[in-house]
């Protein structure tokens, strides 16, 4: 009965998921309807959740204490990052995909998936947690991981024969659009709830009723988008390669194995511990995708990779957190 209780969190995302997938079959919703509630969930609905949720949970001493813990995030990260490149030469993944191949080895969905199946798994107190882990890797993201997938752009444009004798313009990896990458709506917000919180600044009642109402709609739009994704898959478009397994590996046994690793090195509180391991098995993040797009490499490589580690996730997640809930990591 406890199990049960404990499992209440992915239980209630599973119905979310599979009304979100019954009600796409009704056409009720559609392709534009899961790009509504994703601009909905990481423009209004994330952010305002950090917001009230932090303000209300968090105090002064409480994130002072929180400090060293960052490390862990950014250790593990950058040895997944380090452990991608070798695979990538390992599997032989061809260099027009090699960069983004090495990004979904270590960036997950620490977001738009990680936020609400995290603060469902453990409680509003992990949420300033799994935010470390999404702070992190949006800095690692928009600068080594947009490197690598500009390379990319750069070997498809070579490899198209109509491009011949034509210059590629490769986009700026350092630049204002990546300050503007990394400074998201949902890191925003979790930096004013920070700087209110140290200055001892509350918000009126209206103000936060309002975050808490809107921020409320988190994890609804969260789940119900993961259906209309899982829905809308052309399955005919997956093919079983070792590309997939790699990243599958990647994401569901590497960077879980990594995080047991660092941290018993660099002991962390157990719910610092539980957070990074579900948000390091996290499925890979949307946001690879609008990069691969934006720096002209094979942005539908990474959608079809994204699409399978989410529909491979609401296996992985239930399953780590019954060994989290028992002890067995």
């Amino acid at each position: 009965m406890a199990l049960l209780t404990s499992l209440s969190g992915v239980f209630s995302c599973m119905i979310m998921i599979m009304l979100g997938f019954y009600l796409t079959g009704k056409r009720w919703f559609d392709a534009e309807t899961s790009r509504l509630f994703s601009k909905m969930a990481m423009f209004i609905a994330i952010p305002l959740y950090m917001l009230s949720n932090m303000m209300k949970s968090y105090t002064k001493a409480d994130l002072l204490q929180l400090g060293y813990v960052v490390m862990v995030p950014a250790i593990v990260q950058l040895i997944c990052w380090v452990i991608g490149i070798g695979t990538s030469y390992a599997l032989g993944i061809p260099s027009h995909r090699r960069g983004a191949y090495q990004a979904m080895t270590f960036v997950s969905n620490s977001a738009f998936i990680g936020f609400p199946v995290v603060v469902a798994l453990f409680g509003e107190k992990a949420l300033p947690l799994a935010l470390m882990f999404y702070l992190v890797q949006s800095i690692l993201f928009w600068t080594i991981g947009a490197y690598g997938i500009s390379l990319d752009g750069q070997k498809m444009f070579e490899l198209d024969e109509t491009n011949q004798g034509k210059q590629f313009q490769q986009p700026s990896i350092f630049s204002l659009q990546t300050l503007k990458n990394i400074l998201s709506f949902p890191l925003l917000a979790a930096i004013l709830a920070v700087v209110l919180i140290l200055l001892k600044v509350k918000l009126p009642v209206f103000a936060m009723s309002t975050s808490q109402y809107l921020g409320g709609m988190t994890t609804p739009l969260t789940m119900l988008f993961i259906g209309i994704v899982i829905y809308l898959v052309d399955l005919k478009s997956i093919r079983f390669s070792k590309d997939m397994f790699g990243i599958l590996g990647s994401r569901f046994l590497i960077a879980p194995v990594v995080v047991l690793i660092v941290i018993h090195f660099l002991p962390i509180p157990t719910l610092a511990k539980s957070v990074f391991f579900i948000q390091a098995s996290m499925p890979v993040m949307t946001q690879t995708s609008v990069a691969a797009k934006a720096f002209k490499a094979d942005s539908n490589y990474v959608a079809v990779m994204t699409a399978v580690t989410t529909m491979c996730a609401l296996i992985t997640i239930p399953i780590y957190f019954i060994l989290l809930t028992k002890g067995v990591l």
